[in-house]
């Protein structure tokens, strides 16, 4: 049986964001968000806005690794998406509060090129890898970037996003693609029902 409990909007925003603050789902749970960011604040600004930016965005390793300041409007809270790898060119929304936190982080620090550089210009792999990874000893479990790229369909998905613009929002080539990542983490009972992706196709603004 498909799981109605949902309490699926009857009108979805206009644009598609990830909140940080309401991201709650069968991966992750709010505590563990609110509690990995706040430590992270505490500890390093820099990482923190890293592992934020990652949680709201899902971007890839190549994405997050060539993003620049001039694929900032900060006006309009977009990005531009140009360097994904196997991933599309695309362009993505953030939420406000993260849009703010960004334009003043870059007014203080004063990044030349790129968003997060690094000590020679560009953040190295495995610099975002060592950032994942004391991220997760702070929560004890581990968080990379395919998980976090879940938990964001996920979450869309739940709340009431069609499948193609969870597809646009994280680069996939297909929705076949989407679906596959969103069955993951579906009951098995519920995977097979012919209404579990037509639910979502008239929410959309």
């Amino acid at each position: 049986m498909l799981n109605n409990n949902l309490k699926l909007p009857a009108l979805l925003p206009q644009v598609l964001t990830v909140d940080v603050m309401t991201l709650d789902n069968s991966l992750i749970d709010q505590s563990e968000v609110r509690t990995l960011l706040f430590k992270l604040r505490d500890r390093n600004y820099l990482h923190y806005l890293i592992i934020k930016f990652l949680v709201c965005t899902g971007l890839s390793l190549p994405e997050i690794i060539h993003l620049k300041i001039s694929d900032f409007n900060p006006e309009r809270s977009l990005f531009k998406l140009k360097n994904g790898g196997r991933l599309r060119r695309r362009k993505i929304f953030i939420e406000p509060n993260l849009a703010l936190e960004l334009y003043r982080y870059s007014s203080e620090f004063l990044p030349t090129d790129y968003l997060f550089p690094g000590r020679y210009g560009k953040l190295r792999t495995r610099t975002i890898q060592k950032i994942l990874k004391n991220a997760s000893n702070l929560i004890s479990r581990e968080i990379h970037i395919p998980f976090l790229r879940d938990v964001i369909a996920l979450d869309l998905f739940k709340k009431g996003f069609p499948v193609w613009e969870i597809q646009e929002f994280l680069g996939h080539r297909s929705t076949r693609s989407t679906k596959q990542r969103i069955l993951l983490h579906i009951p098995v009972e519920e995977r097979t029902d012919p209404r579990l992706f037509n639910r979502n196709k008239n929410q959309a603004a």
